[in-house]
């Protein structure tokens, strides 16, 4: 178990939580988890998140000689394989005398690392950081903690967001989880806690992308509408089609556990995110009212996808990710759509209000075979999470409920 920081490149620096199976990296800017790596039954130690063949190496993208190749993005310059989008979810827009950057301040700016460290009581690693929202007129401060316990092949991640202003602050926000190459590849199986789908509505950039229909309700993630006729099984991870799409999944409002889960049954292991459902969620927690899935198959043409403009997309990975948003849209379409599917679409924090998000990423191998096929339920035990199907199961020790990491808040935080 260690915790430890490391140098990059120059000018870029991440810290490394770790514990006895498992391994994070995660760099300042943007709070992007590089590495979340595990041990398969082989030994081979396989890190679960991409590492994009296009990523920056110097120390922004306005002082890279080739910027125009990443469209002057800072968030694609630096692009990792999870980190919180707040609180804008969608692409850049202005929101009022407000403009936001693709997925938020928080996946563009620089977290402050204030300490790290062990903790005697129950000898989890642990880092502690902190961002400043870079615009007074919409004002706010981020404490963000990462955590792994002995034992636990869990990544646990707490954001605490105050409104230091005076007016009440509408947002998104969202973890927009990535697996990549080699953990993710053809045949991967899928599940989300969801009772009701959708796909992307027109006028976006699934226009051109795409392959599944536009803006079409639908309640079977095996059974999704195609743009031309029939539907397609999104359960099972194609080879790279040549595509890019996006839907979104609500979760159901009586649930005390959100999830989304990766199972790639040839290593016979698998990514699961969890967090706080809406039937369980505390008066000051900010709930993720939806699953999406950003597919990512082949469907961009353009730089820096591709090599060049109208060449071949080299990217191949699955977004499976947990907000609060219309869609991947941004906060001003939320704002203009305050439902989706029924839930809502933005969070809002009253001035001198403070809202947590708790947020726990397992990578772990699994001995059971009937697993692969793909997960139908999960309980929630004192131990850890139960993944079932028929009568077959798989376990993670994990702290489902965030006891632990409501303890280190409390250890860390003077909010």
């Amino acid at each position: 178990m260690d915790v430890k920081r490391l140098q990059l490149w120059e000018g870029r620096h991440a810290t490394m939580v770790s514990n006895d199976s498992l391994r994070s990296v995660i760099e300042d800017r943007g709070g992007m988890v590089l590495e979340l790596s595990n041990t398969n039954s082989q030994g081979g130690r396989v890190n679960a998140h991409p590492l994009y063949w296009f990523r920056g190496r110097g120390y922004s993208v306005a002082s890279d000689d080739n910027h125009e190749f990443w469209k002057e993005s800072s968030l694609l310059y630096n692009l990792g394989g999870n980190f919180l989008c707040f609180p804008n979810f969608g692409p850049d827009h202005k929101v009022g005398e407000v403009y936001h950057e693709a997925h938020g301040w928080t996946a563009n700016g620089l977290w402050n690392v204030v300490k790290y460290g062990t903790d005697a009581e129950t000898g989890a690693n642990w880092l502690l950081s902190t961002m400043t929202g870079p615009d007074s007129a919409y004002p706010f401060e981020a404490w963000k903690i990462d955590m792994m316990l002995p034992g636990h092949p869990v990544l646990y991640t707490s954001v605490s967001i105050k409104n230091t202003g005076t007016v009440a602050l509408p947002a998104n926000a969202a973890w927009h989880n990535t697996v990549g190459s080699p953990f993710l590849e053809s045949g991967c199986v899928i599940n989300l806690c969801a009772d009701a789908f959708s796909t992307a509505p027109g006028n976006s950039e699934f226009d051109r992308t795409g392959r599944l229909a536009m803006g079409k309700d639908f309640s079977d993630l095996t059974k999704v509408p195609l743009r031309k006729e029939g539907t397609c099984d999104l359960t099972e991870v194609p080879p790279m089609i040549g595509y890019t799409d996006f839907i979104t999944g609500r979760v159901p409002s009586d649930a005390r556990l959100g999830y989304s889960s990766v199972i790639n049954p040839r290593l016979k292991m698998l990514y699961f995110s969890f967090f706080t459902g809406p039937a369980a969620a505390e008066q000051n927690e900010i709930v993720l009212r939806f699953n999406n899935l950003w597919m990512q198959y082949g469907g961009r043409p353009f730089t820096p996808w591709a090599l060049y403009d109208g060449g071949a997309d080299q990217t191949f990975c699955l977004g499976v990710e947990n907000a609060i948003g219309q869609f991947a849209n941004g906060l001003g379409s939320a704002i203009e759509n305050p439902l989706c599917l029924g839930a809502p679409t933005t969070v809002s924090l009253a001035p001198g209000e403070t809202k947590v998000q708790r947020y726990g990423t397992a990578f772990a191998s699994y001995d059971n075979s009937k697993i692969s096929a793909g997960i139908q339920s999960v309980e929630q035990v004192v131990e850890g999470l139960v993944l079932k199907r028929g009568k077959a199961w798989a376990f993670i020790e994990a702290d489902s409920t965030f006891h632990f990491l409501k303890q280190m808040e409390g250890k860390l935080l003077s909010l």
